[in-house]
């Protein structure tokens, strides 16, 4: 009786190891194809496997969690979406979101600095075919100057809050070391962010931004109108030779000829070099300035200056 109770656990063992091995090495039959994991920044090993058995994606949840501890990955798993095309184990499983292979490839999105949100949709929408261009447009013009201008890399499934979060948390981010010169400028972020707005626009080359940022400050400061034609190309889409008698009249609070000091808002996402120059602008003696056809700059310190530049490099 001693050696039939001993035999039964080593079958018992036996059994309980194979099933344990099996639930590791092979994919349930039930497995879903094609399967999609999402795994969120933080998410637990315990939700995780949950997650994976709630979807017949692995029979057992120890036994996972078990594989997950051995390969040290309890606390390593990687966020990111995981699609697979074909039934896989849960060992195939745990080695994969152990590392980066998510079976997805991430799509990279440029932005530009200077892209307004309309801009950043429109790529976003090229780039990513089943994106909600229209709910990120709507979501993205709250936050307009505050979209951090860069290259992102995105899953194609990502949604629009995803996006805009991203971008607003780089924004943030690269704005930490500028704490301290956006605090001593005596200027409101508000007012820093709208003013390198319109610099991004009305500059050609990161190294004339700070002069351009000091004539434009100095007008606003000596009670001047800005008279800048940046604004425009953001509410009406037009460029500066396409201005006419009536747009330089309209009533429209972006209208800094008709109107002291900034716009309401932002007229472009910035990047740094522009709120840099922002924040810290260069004093000099200009006023007024002007790009030639070739891009060049021209400065000048009166109007009279001004208007033979204009016969000079535009006529």
């Amino acid at each position: 009786m001693r050696r039939l109770l001993k035999l039964i656990g080593i079958i018992i063992v036996l059994a309980a190891i194979w099933i344990g091995v099996r639930a590791l090495i092979a994919p349930p039959s039930d497995f879903p194809v094609p399967y999609r994991l999402t795994i969120e920044e933080g998410q637990s090993l315990f939700s995780i496997s949950h997650e994976l058995q709630d979807a017949h994606a692995i029979r057992y949840t120890k036994p996972f969690e078990m594989l997950m501890i051995a390969l040290g990955s309890e606390r390593r798993t990687s966020e990111g979406e995981y699609y697979f095309k074909k039934p896989a184990s849960a060992l195939e499983i745990a080695l994969r979101i152990s590392g980066r292979q998510f079976g997805i490839d991430r799509k990279k999105v440029t932005f530009p600095e200077g892209f307004t949100a309309k801009q950043m949709s429109d790529r976003l929408g090229a780039t990513l075919p089943d994106f909600d261009t229209a709910l990120f447009l709507t979501l993205a013009k709250e936050s307009e100057g505050y979209l951090f201008p860069d290259t992102y890399s995105f899953f194609p499934s990502v949604t629009p809050d995803v996006v805009v979060a991203l971008l607003k948390r780089n924004f943030e981010e690269q704005l930490v070391p500028l704490q301290q010169s956006m605090r001593t400028s005596g200027r409101s972020q508000k007012d820093i962010i709208i003013m390198a707005s319109i610099i991004e626009k009305e500059a050609n080359k990161a190294e004339e931004m700070p002069i351009i940022s000091g004539i434009l400050w100095k007008r606003i400061d000596e009670g001047m109108a800005m008279q800048v034609d940046a604004p425009f190309l953001y509410t009406l889409g037009k460029e500066s030779s396409e201005l006419t008698r009536k747009d330089l009249a309209s009533n429209s609070p972006y209208n800094t000829y008709k109107n002291k000091g900034l716009p309401p808002g932002p007229i472009s996402n910035p990047g740094l070099d522009a709120i840099k120059a922002a924040a810290a602008p260069v004093p000099s003696d200009y006023y007024y300035y002007l790009h030639d056809r070739d891009g060049g700059v021209h400065f000048a310190k009166t109007y009279k200056e001004h208007q033979a530049n204009i016969a000079k490099y535009l006529r």
